[in-house]
């Protein structure tokens, strides 16, 4: 008896029919089928893509921070004039953290905000190879030979790291330019006139 209860509770569970759920009432207003289209270009189509791209930044970032800041100590006796490339790193950090979230859960929200996030990180990365740049045709302290291979080390690994953020945010600019421009259309119905015959 025990065992036609267990399986008449299996029977129930598991292969009895269950209701289908209601169908929900889809009012498609035309800012709804923006943000579904967004949904669904972020969700499919670059979804895979902008988890990487967020990741890389994040990772760079933190490397470039660590390499600048061991720069800057070695080269430049910890001198405050060099933190661009540091608030460059911390951007990129927040950069690629909203990368990461916008693949999971996207909107147009938050779309935006990483493309102005990461047209703002873009900047401080340029601005920041520049300063890498200007700072590194001056030689300030006299080192010795491990010091200066050291400080060489730091700067190369530094630059690097700063220009892989920078080409993972020219891409990330041109994901979401790319689904921004082809889902943000207003929504319209064409219909072409039919000729009576």
């Amino acid at each position: 008896m025990t065992q036609n209860m267990f399986q008449e509770g299996l029977y129930q569970v598991f292969f009895r029919d269950r209701p289908l759920p209601h169908p929900e009432t889809v009012s498609s207003t035309p800012e709804q089928l923006k943000e579904a289209r967004i949904t669904l270009w972020f969700g499919t189509v670059v979804n895979t893509r902008l988890l990487v791209i967020g990741v890389v930044q994040v990772l760079g970032a933190l490397a470039s921070v660590l390499t600048t800041i061991s720069f800057i100590c070695m080269d430049f006796g910890c001198s405050i004039s060099m933190t661009l490339p540091v608030w460059g790193g911390v951007f990129y950090v927040a950069t690629g953290g909203l990368a990461i979230l916008v693949q999971r859960k996207p909107n147009r929200l938050k779309v935006s905000t990483l493309m102005g996030l990461n047209i703002f990180s873009l900047l401080l990365g340029l601005f920041s190879i520049l300063t890498y740049s200007l700072h590194i045709a001056k030689e300030n302290i006299a080192l010795s030979t491990g010091q200066t291979v050291g400080a060489n080390v730091a700067k190369g690994s530094s630059v690097f790291f700063m220009v892989v953020c920078l080409l993972a945010s020219v891409y990330t600019l041109f994901l979401t330019w790319r689904g921004l421009y082809r889902y943000s259309a207003t929504y319209r119905n064409t219909y072409s006139a039919l000729s009576q015959v």
